[in-house]
């Protein structure tokens, strides 16, 4: 009788719900400022001057982008390879939770991408802009899964006003992405540059061709590209 009694007392308090004390308000700031900082977009780290180590031979993890069968080019160079073991060794816990929210969200990519006839391996772009993080916020103030800056999600057709923010909405967002990336594609013919671009903007790479004598691939303008864009294309492949 006395546990029944007991019990029936707990359902009542809960029922009743919080009390809004001192100590439960500093807990909900507090719950606040440690969801913001989640919310904030990590940027992507640039591995040129690293060398890290693996006890995974380089033949294997050949073996393994070959294995993918991509249709967008996976070279394996130092670079790759340093973000390879980045996502795999150095950051598991990381990694461990972009697997966990990809199984939400890379249906929904896929059939975006599908929609308007694009490789789905495109998917894998939102991983280096948000890790699946669909609030994040970079410092520049670009938002969302894709990461679209204020402007660049007007021009495609993204709603952002004081009441709403169409960055912040999955399936548009991904439309919105999917249709930047077919546009970039259309201007360079190439679906690595089309990545590159997305990074820095089709001035940089046009820019970066000039400057290369014209060539058009990845590896040949690399040098003459922004320093986060060098690293972000490897970063795709890894």
């Amino acid at each position: 009788y006395a546990e029944a009694l007991a019990a029936a007392e707990k359902s009542k308090k809960e029922s009743q719900g919080p009390v809004y004390n001192a100590d439960l308000t500093d807990s909900l700031r507090m719950m606040w400022f440690v969801n913001k900082a989640k919310a904030d977009a990590e940027e992507l780290p640039n591995l040129e001057d690293e060398h890290f180590t693996t006890d995974v031979p380089d033949s294997v993890l050949i073996a393994r982008l070959a294995a993918m069968n991509s249709f967008i080019s996976l070279p394996f160079n130092e670079n790759v390879r340093n973000y390879i073991i980045l996502y795999t060794e150095r950051n598991r816990a990381k990694t461990a939770r972009i697997l966990g929210l990809s199984k939400y969200y890379m249906p929904i990519f896929e059939e975006t991408l599908d929609r308007y006839g694009l490789p789905k391996e495109l998917k894998i772009m939102a991983i280096i802009e948000s890790a699946l993080d669909p609030v994040a916020t970079s410092r520049a103030g670009a938002r969302g899964l894709w990461q679209f800056m204020y402007r660049t999600g007007l021009n495609y057709g993204l709603t952002i006003n004081t009441f709403v923010d169409e960055r912040l909405d999955v399936e548009k967002s991904s439309d919105a992405a999917a249709r930047y990336l077919q546009s970039s594609y259309k201007l360079f013919g190439d679906w690595i540059l089309a990545i590159a671009s997305y990074n820095c903007g089709s001035g940089n790479v046009n820019k970066a061709i000039r400057r290369a004598g014209g060539r058009r691939d990845f590896w040949s303008i690399y040098p003459y590209l922004p320093r986060e864009t060098r690293g972000y294309v490897p970063a795709f492949v890894g």
